[in-house]
């Protein structure tokens, strides 16, 4: 509970900054570049901020929890590009232009412009969609759960609480073997006479890679492999599309052997906690634009750096060391590469994942919105030096983090939240509350980012320069507000269709590809390429952002390729067209 009051302290004061700050905001200057009045060091601390994400904080964290410290490889895209925007960011502070898309206005034309607008509004949707996820994880986690009800033969359960995993078998310790959980499903008034079952394979550390790289192959309908002693959450499949969440769908006649069945229920779903997060993040967003957001990243950037500089050794020592730590991992059996860098990622997936990364920091509209809103064009320059060094630091001590807490947490349903488990559980208190309140932070910080550039994009890329350029600054800042309420509401429709679809590293890298793919060739080369031409400039947009999403959307793409070319995700031959039709 402390955890939560904690949080709860934060987001009033965030509040309280926010409303004193929106009474500063007389333009649109003010709202989308804060006057341009940031001193470098306010912006190393704002791009920080926006930048050490849910994408560090949960993807790239669960990605060192999934692959142990191989995964200190994914920082490399981030670390390039920081490198390129540096040499970038003297010349675009230079032009005097608060948007992305109004650079490629200027030299492209009104259509290349318009097209931009649309393929930012895609990819930032999609961003700001998973940090509200994200979001209602953090508080969902935080909140805890209600104390677990043993399953009687004969309970019903509805199908939310079966699908969201809230029934858990749990098989006695050190047991190993098959066992199920019969169930019957809802038939008009009645149950179904026939009985399925839900089947759990409880297998030895050391076997459970081939146990479910064998279920996998054989792509088996409400069959799992889960290690001894881990927990097994039984999530049906294949019934009740049409009935309603709070159907009383199943019934459990008998219960399985080898262990018990329980509900284990949240005390805040993520559902809900997923619309409290939401809300506020649109709030705050509304209320002062980037001149709420950059003086209190100061606080966010301070607070995150220190913290992880401290949480390190704490979390190091805990685990015993990395003796302790490969020992552990070896005994768990089911990570025998924890300990290894090279030869986990192929070349493949190194570019898959340290591609996107690397194109977004380069054309990224936050990072750029931050370099306009700096009081000159050396400062910008110093701010994204200084970034190239410290954002490096951030991403490799949370990876390193959360590869640690990996050794102490055996069972992945813990794992999924790395950082957020080890925070409650191996930190000391004071350490835990802190980091706690600075992963909402953070989140609240990138989220609000990531949501304020579509509006302020839209109003002065689309409103001012077509359908109303005369318009004062009291209704441009009104219909920048309601942007930002309109494009959260989007947002959140989006997080609704992502909650279920897949993890916050491979939405990230979905959103990045979209957005590096279509807008980052365009920028560059209007910012540093003669040759380029309008009708290239279009074409490239276009074939960006179809490819990336044709790739992911459309399987039989990938499936119609030989095995070689199929490991590469959407990103490679995204940005290979896109720069290619430029």
């Amino acid at each position: 509970m402390i955890y939560l009051v904690a949080i709860l302290v934060y987001l009033f004061a965030l509040t309280g900054i926010g409303a004193y700050k929106s009474r500063q905001v007389k333009t649109q200057a003010d709202f989308a570049v804060a006057g341009r009045s940031l001193s470098p060091w306010v912006m190393v601390c704002t791009m920080l901020a926006v930048w050490i994400g849910t994408g560090s904080i949960v993807g790239n964290a669960g990605q060192a929890y999934r692959d142990g410290v191989a995964a200190m490889i994914l920082p490399a895209g981030t670390f390039i590009g920081m490198i390129l925007l540096s040499l970038i960011a003297h010349k675009a502070r230079s032009i005097e232009v608060s948007s992305v898309p109004e650079i490629i206005g200027g030299r492209y034309g009104r259509t290349a412009r318009l097209l931009a607008v649309i393929a930012l509004v895609i990819a930032y949707m999609v961003i700001v969609s998973y940090q509200f996820n994200a979001g209602g994880m953090v508080l969902e986690v935080i909140a805890g759960k209600k104390d677990p009800v043993a399953v009687q033969a004969g309970d019903e359960f509805t199908k939310f609480q079966v699908k969201k995993g809230y029934l858990v078998f749990e098989p006695e310790a050190d047991w190993r073997g098959t066992t199920s959980v019969p169930f019957q499903v809802r038939q008009g008034d009645g149950w179904s006479n026939e009985t399925e079952t839900f089947t759990i394979d409880v297998v030895a550390g050391k076997d459970s890679i081939e146990a479910l790289n064998r279920l996998d192959q054989q792509d088996l309908e409400n069959h799992i492999a889960v290690k001894a002693n881990s927990i097994a959450r039984v999530v049906i499949e294949g019934h009740g599309a049409e009935a309603s969440n709070s159907t009383k769908l199943f019934r459990v006649p008998s219960l399985p052997a080898h262990g018990r069945l329980i509900l284990s229920e949240p005390k805040l779903t993520a559902g809900r906690a997923t619309v409290i997060a939401a809300a506020f993040i649109i709030t705050y967003t509304m209320l002062a634009g980037l001149l709420s957001l950059a003086f209190t990243d100061i606080v966010t950037g301070t607070i995150i750096t220190l913290s992880l500089l401290i949480a390190f050794p704490v979390l190091l020592l805990k685990a015993g060391g990395f003796s302790g730590m490969s020992a552990a991992f070896a005994a768990m059996g089911d990570r025998p590469q924890h300990m290894q860098f090279w030869g986990v990622y192929s070349k493949a997936t190194i570019i898959n994942y340290c591609l996107p990364v690397f194109l977004l920091v380069l054309g990224d509209a936050n990072q750029y919105q931050r370099i306009f809103a700096s009081k000159n064009a050396k400062g910008a320059r110093t701010a994204v030096l200084v970034m190239i060094f410290l954002a490096l630091a951030i991403e490799l001590l949370i990876i390193a983090s959360a590869w640690i807490s990996s050794s102490m947490i055996p069972d992945p349903e813990n794992g999924r939240y790395v950082l957020i488990y080890a925070a409650k559980h191996f930190m000391p208190l004071p350490l835990g509350i802190l980091f706690l309140v600075t992963v909402v932070g953070i989140i609240i910080s990138t989220a609000d980012s990531f949501l304020l550039v579509p509006a302020t994009t839209f109003i002065k890329d689309v409103y001012l320069a077509y359908i109303n350029p005369k318009a004062n600054e009291k209704r441009t800042v009104l219909l920048s507000r309601l942007l930002v309420l309109v494009f959260g509401i989007i947002a959140y429709l989006v997080s609704l269709a992502f909650a279920e679809s897949t993890t916050v590293f491979r939405k990230a890298l979905y959103a990045f590809t979209i957005y590096g793919a279509a807008i980052t060739p365009c920028l560059v080369a209007a910012l540093f390429w003669d040759g380029a031409t309008k009708q290239g400039a279009i074409t490239s947009i276009l074939v960006g952002t179809i490819t990336a999403l044709a790739w992911e959307e459309m399987g039989f793409i990938k499936g119609a390729l030989p095995a070689w070319a199929s490991a590469f995700d959407a990103v490679l031959p995204a940005i290979t067209l896109s720069v290619v039709a430029l």
